[in-house]
């Protein structure tokens, strides 16, 4: 299995303007948790495509993490978000517009993850509501019944800014509709994690 790059990123990377942010973010006492992510991140199971395939999960992990850093979340709410990251775009079939591949992909998260009960339901609401207008999400993730509504919907707003922010790839990040301050201001991050992530993968540190 090639290595992770973004692990190798965080681990060897020259993070120029961005190493104030990123040594901020391995400071943090729950950055162990991003990276014993990466590291058991079942890479055959995620969705083969350029665009939304392990680069994309990569960095929409990174993402997570440093909004859940900035937002100051529970461990066991970072958890959860990492886990609906890691695996959000596993039911996709093609890369353009489908309303359907969140709750294709929420189908298969208790293989991937493991987690049952009202762990597993709120994860397949954040999963599911991922992929569908925000006019919707409320509605959806009531759907599943989650035992902490507020909580389910905050997972699912957390997930749609980190999925959202590597919209930079497309060229078509809209700042104005993120969830968070801490998503916002991370617009222009994005966009040079994207030029790294590119330069590391052409100079052949897989």
């Amino acid at each position: 299995m090639p290595e992770n790059r973004m692990l190798s990123l965080l681990e060897q990377g020259d993070w120029e303007s961005d190493a104030a942010l990123i040594q901020g973010l391995q400071a943090w006492p729950l950055y162990p948790l991003l990276l014993e992510t990466y590291e058991s991140l079942q890479e055959d199971a995620l969705y083969k495509s350029r665009v939304h395939g392990s680069g994309h999960i990569h960095r929409v992990l990174l993402f997570a993490a440093l909004i859940a850093w900035q937002e100051a979340l529970p461990e066991d709410l970072v958890r959860q978000l990492f886990r609906a990251a890691a695996y959000h775009d596993v039911g996709r079939t093609f890369d353009g517009y489908d309303l359907d591949h969140g709750a294709r992909s929420a189908q298969r998260l208790e293989e991937l993850t493991g987690q049952t009960g009202e762990a597993l339901a709120e994860l397949q609401a954040a999963v599911t509501a991922h992929a569908l207008p925000d006019a919707r999400l409320e509605e959806t993730v009531h759907a599943f019944h989650p035992a902490d509504f507020d909580r389910a919907v905050e997972l699912t707003r957390l997930l749609k800014d980190a999925d959202n922010l590597d919209r930079v790839r497309l060229g078509d990040l809209k700042v104005k509709f993120l969830r968070h301050e801490s998503a916002k201001n991370l617009a222009d991050f994005a966009l040079r994690l994207l030029a790294r992530d590119q330069l590391w993968k052409e100079r052949g540190k897989e």
